[in-house]
């Protein structure tokens, strides 16, 4: 019986988690805006910006499913965490340079994604202080 509950309970977690995320995307405030004679301009950042959405959209999903099938601090998380945090750091970035220099201004939100790739790059470093405490607990019972 519990089991039942563990996966429906972590079922919605991940459908809370993209609604939210999508929701997010939507009512960003620099997307799809002044759809004018600057839309080719405005269009590449969109695309960087929505291409790491759809990246961090993909992260949850991954991480949802290790932790369902064998545990939190394992080494797959931690790679993970570390890959997706450097590819979305590198989008973000990528993102906020190609905003400065095709519109000339920069949004407000256009960091986000930097930031979350950062943070994620230091969640992974310490999922690798976990694993080790873990595999150091274990080694002493």
């Amino acid at each position: 019986m519990e089991i039942k509950h563990y996966k429906r309970i972590s079922n919605l977690i991940g459908f809370l988690l993209g609604v939210f995320i999508l929701k997010d995307i939507l009512d960003y405030p620099f997307l799809l805006t002044n759809v004018s004679e600057n839309s080719t301009n405005n269009l590449i950042p969109q695309s960087v910006f929505i291409l790491g959405s759809v990246f961090l959209i993909a992260f949850y999903v991954t991480i949802l499913q290790n932790i369902k099938k064998k545990g939190v601090f394992i080494r797959r998380n931690e790679i993970t965490f570390r890959y997706f945090g450097f590819i979305i750091l590198l989008l973000g970035l990528l993102s906020d340079i190609l905003f400065s220099y095709f519109t000339g201004d920069r949004p407000s939100g256009a960091r986000i994604l930097a930031i979350l790739g950062g943070t994620l790059v230091f969640v992974s470093y310490i999922f690798k202080i976990g694993i080790k405490m873990q595999e150091e607990q274990e080694l002493t019972v």
